[in-house]
């Protein structure tokens, strides 16, 4: 069986006022990315998981359009409004005092809010072309800007929606302080609101909001029932009662920004306040729809779903964003499961996916399951060879080191004696492909010598080529991770664990830059205690090697470090293993699984 290149199709915006741009391209096909399970939280027997997925928006919505094409009944994102700012987590190094002045500051770039104006309207453009593919007939889309952008994206989304399909421009009003003194205070964002098809879902009571006090004081008489109305009269003079409602709809919310008090604060750049989400998520949903927020940021879209009884899915480039939501809903399900709500048709578990950021160097079956579905091809069973490529065999070399002059030997004599077993450009019964093309082999960088050396041995009468990932796919991500020093020892039933070292290469070196930023002087970061560098600790204590579920959570408070010595008594004696997740103050995250025996 052929298996090309997976693609997926994105149908065309139809003939409507356009707004061009240098480069304008519209999005007909798209690549689909697999996705690597990496985490569970929650109830994790749950039939039906939400879905939180940490890469570039673009590959996920391509994953995506494979299995949520037509199925997602209201999105709503807050993308970067190109304000030409940096957004900033600001982050403390845990306890540390530098010359008494102030404590190390790291910043980490969230997200560069800086583009092209061509660049950006393109990057919006082909993001929303596919979040359209996945929207139901029934469907919702808030898009949420300021005036930086509106007016553009107003025109790109008459485009790809359609002018008919224009609900509304909803005003988000807030308030603050205005320094400038020589214009009106730019005090409010827009909602751009768009309907899929004209049937889509709209719940008017969840669109009223409390009168205010000069309009309930209009209301100045009461009936027989004890009812307030006003009187007022019609177009042929006849006097009408006009009866005080629950409330009146509006397109203008008053809703202030999260303040710094607040219980839901996350100290995240560009947090939106969960009323805000609230009042669309019940507007434009019905219990047990399914969500979705592409930009996730802080994670307010899914918090708020996950608490109406609604599925989710959300997703963002940045682990920061991607492990702010992740503790935020771990506080919402902990207090779901201990008061269950009744007729709750949402899901009390989450699964965490990576998309184009793979961890393949832990696992070398997975490793090659990531490159098979990456390629599109087809594995086969009992042989040297790993599958098939448009009638080609193929052979996935080891991930985790360069490919060498061993290796190519090792290519040759299956080659031959896969020639042995059959002849050439005749495919039998038994036989899982042919030669009629070439074998390829694939792998993670290669020794300089070895394609000449491939040349000069390859006396088989069949061709090889050979694919490096790292330059024939571009974009596939592979990262190094912190290092750390762990001990595991069990005995009667129980676990003691205890993390004695951890070092993070890439957090202290930018310590050490940003603080010599601010001290105008050369900064050598010392630790007293490696703990100060960590920000959290997750331990599943019977891990089953694919989906990680913690048992143990050490999530400290801003001012207080980890614990680093963790207990777990296990119900039964048995053979177990133990995988330990350590994230430091840049979302830079450690894993290691220890085999024990209780």
């Amino acid at each position: 069986m052929i298996k090309k290149l997976q693609l997926q199709n994105v149908e065309k915006a139809k003939g409507r006022p356009m707004l061009s741009w240098v480069g304008k391209k519209p999005l007909e096909k798209v690549e689909y990315f697999p996705a690597q399970e990496k985490e569970i939280y929650g109830e994790k027997n749950s039939k039906d998981f939400n879905k939180l997925f940490w890469g570039d928006n673009l590959q996920i919505l391509s994953h995506l359009l494979k299995e949520y094409r037509g199925k997602v009944n209201l999105i709503y994102i807050d993308p970067p409004f190109d304000s030409k700012a940096d957004y900033v987590r600001k982050i403390k190094f845990k306890g540390e005092i530098i010359g008494g002045e102030s404590q190390g500051l790291l910043e980490e770039k969230q997200y560069t809010d800086i583009w092209e104006k061509d660049e950006y309207l393109q990057f919006m453009y082909e993001r929303l072309l596919i979040m359209r593919e996945l929207l139901s007939d029934t469907g919702s889309f808030y898009l949420h800007c300021d005036w930086h952008k509106s007016a553009y994206l107003r025109l790109i989304m008459d485009e790809v929606f359609g002018e008919e399909n224009f609900m509304n421009e909803i005003i988000w009003k807030y308030f603050g302080p205005n320094s400038s003194k020589k214009n009106y205070p730019k005090k409010h964002d827009t909602l751009l609101y768009y309907s899929k098809t004209s049937s889509n879902t709209f719940n008017f009571d969840a669109c009223l909001v409390d009168y205010d006090e000069k309009a309930i004081a209009r209301y100045d008489k009461i009936d027989e029932t004890g009812k307030k109305y006003k009187l007022y009269f019609d177009k042929e003079g006849k006097e009408v009662r006009a009866y005080l409602k629950e409330g009146t709809p509006t397109e203008i919310f008053e809703i202030p920004f999260v303040q710094g008090i607040e219980t839901q604060k996350t100290d995240y750049p560009t947090q939106k306040p969960e009323a805000l989400l609230e009042r669309i998520i019940k507007a434009s949903s019905n219990k047990g729809d399914i969500v979705a927020d592409f930009f996730l940021g802080s994670g307010t879209t899914c918090a708020v779903a996950q608490k109406l009884g609604r599925k989710w899915i959300g997703c963002d480039i940045n682990l920061g964003a991607i492990q702010t939501t992740t503790k935020r809903l771990n506080k919402i399900i902990d207090g779901q499961e201990k008061e269950p709500q009744k007729d709750f048709r949402g899901s009390l578990g989450f699964k965490i996916y990576n998309v184009n950021d793979y961890d393949v160097f832990k696992n070398e079956i997975e490793a090659k399951e990531i490159v098979m579905e990456m390629y599109g091809i087809e594995g086969i069973k009992r042989s040297y060879f790993d599958g098939v490529l448009d009638n080609d065999l193929v052979k996935i070399m080891p991930l985790n080191r360069v490919l060498n002059k061993l290796d190519i030997k090792l290519v040759l004599k299956n080659i031959n004696d896969k020639i042995d077993s059959f002849t050439p450009k005749k495919k039998s019964k038994t036989s899982e492909a042919t030669f009629e093309e070439k074998v390829l082999v694939i792998c993670s960088g290669a020794d300089s010598d070895v394609f000449d050396f491939e040349r000069k041995e390859n006396k088989t009468g069949v061709k090889v080529e050979i694919r490096d990932i790292l330059t024939d796919k571009k974009n596939l991500i592979f990262k190094k991770k912190p290092e750390a020093r762990i001990s595991v020892k069990g005995k009667d039933k129980k676990l003691s664990l205890e993390i004695k070292e951890f070092y993070s290469p890439i957090l202290i070196r930018k310590l050490e830059i940003e603080n010599s930023k601010v001290l105008k002087r050369d900064y050598q970061a010392k630790i007293k205690d490696f703990r100060q560098i960590i920000d959290s600790v997750a331990i599943d204590a019977d891990y089953n090697g694919k989906l990680f579920n913690a048992e143990i959570m050490d999530i400290p408070s801003k001012r207080e470090m980890i614990k680093a010595q963790y207990n777990y008594e296990y119900k039964k004696a048995g053979d177990y293993k133990v995988a330990v997740k350590i994230v430091d103050l840049l979302g830079e995250e450690y894993f290691e699984t220890f085999d024990l025996s209780v």
